[in-house]
């Protein structure tokens, strides 16, 4: 039976992605675990030895001597470490029960395509040699990542030192002041020009008031009473939310505002105009955060770079052309019948 359960293999591909995503899962908090003397073995929490038969399926076998007979004893016996083979063995048990059927389902199928030659035509050779193409695709990607995993501490050292200012934690107040007053616009349509003008004549009123809230902060003004006089200026009713954060990295601003990272302990940033309103910012504190704590961080960064260096020498080792006659877009359709010439346009009247 091992020619049949090889020969579906190809029909459960899709079962893999299925394990990735449980292997990711998010751990969850155990219940509490009875004594262990209170936990019995019992057939429902027991694992089966792998080679203990965990599907039979009768009136399913390979017909031997091409003649089409059933064996007396027609069976297919498929023991836990088949299935595990197809289906991980953490999966829940009704996941797994799917899975069975879909094996089951794929079995019956593969002998029937077995019985009537299937197997031997030109069309199921191409897919098989595709798939044994991708597979070892598959296999060669992995080994470049196993070889891109190795990265020393003296390397993660390096990377470190060299890009110090990527590992820096800063501690800031941050001022926000919105483009817009709160305007009454329940009478207005949303594309009346008069509504436009007074949008744009609000966001130069913003950007001056931002201005001086930014000089009030350079000489030394509280930023959460900066913050309410911005929310008051535009005609905010709610409170401001509060203006210090803590142990922020550059990954968790904007691009734009980066340079904020470049500032000492208590300077004051430009009026940065990002999409959601102007900012300004303060820093209050400025920190290397340890390498051992972005460590792990490191590394991953050193893999994915080793990788993308192993998967560019590759493909930089050889040398491609393509025929682009072959590989040309098609022309556009026409409404023309072939051979038709085109219609032209007649002459203006009075002219011939």
């Amino acid at each position: 039976m091992k020619a049949l359960i090889n020969l579906v293999a190809c029909l459960l591909l899709g079962l893999a992605a299925l394990g990735q995503s449980t292997s990711t899962a998010p751990a969850l908090k155990p219940r509490p675990e009875p004594a262990p003397t209170e936990k019995q073995a019992t057939p429902e929490n027991a694992t089966p030895a792998p080679d203990t038969p965990v599907i039979t399926i009768q009136g399913l076998c390979e017909k031997s001597g091409g003649n089409g007979a059933t064996p007396t004893d027609c069976k297919t016996v498929i023991t836990r470490s088949d299935l595990e083979k197809v289906a991980p063995a953490n999966l829940p048990g009704p996941q797994k029960k799917r899975v069975a059927d879909q094996y089951i389902q794929a079995l019956i199928l593969a002998e029937k395509a077995h019985e009537s030659g299937a197997d031997h035509s030109p069309e199921f050779e191409k897919q098989m040699a595709f798939l044994r193409l991708r597979a070892l695709a598959t296999a060669g990607y992995q080994d470049l990542q196993k070889q891109a995993s190795n990265v020393s501490d003296s390397e993660v050292e390096d990377y470190y030192k060299q890009h110090i200012a990527d590992y820096k934690a800063i501690n800031f107040d941050k001022l926000y002041v919105p483009k817009q007053k709160s305007l009454e616009t329940s009478a207005q349509k949303p594309n009346d020009p008069e509504l436009q003008k007074k949008r744009e004549a609000s966001e130069v009123e913003m950007k001056a008031e931002a201005d001086k809230l930014r000089a009030r902060a350079a000489a030394g003004e509280d930023f959460a009473k900066l913050q309410q006089a911005a929310y008051d200026f535009a005609g905010i009713k709610q409170a401001p939310q509060s203006t210090h954060m803590e142990n922020q990295r550059k990954s968790s601003v904007l691009p734009a505002d980066a340079s904020i990272f470049d500032l000492k302990k208590g300077d004051v940033s430009e009026v940065f105009n990002d999409p959601a309103g102007f900012m300004v910012y303060k820093v209050t504190d400025t920190k290397d955060l340890p390498v051992a704590t972005v460590h792990d961080e490191i590394a991953r960064t050193l893999q994915a770079e080793k990788l993308k260096a192993a998967m560019d020498g590759l493909q930089n080792s050889v040398k491609t052309t393509l025929d682009e006659s072959y590989f040309a877009s098609p022309a556009p359709p026409t409404l023309r019948t072939p051979g038709e010439l085109p219609v032209q346009n007649p002459p203006p009247p009075g002219k011939k």
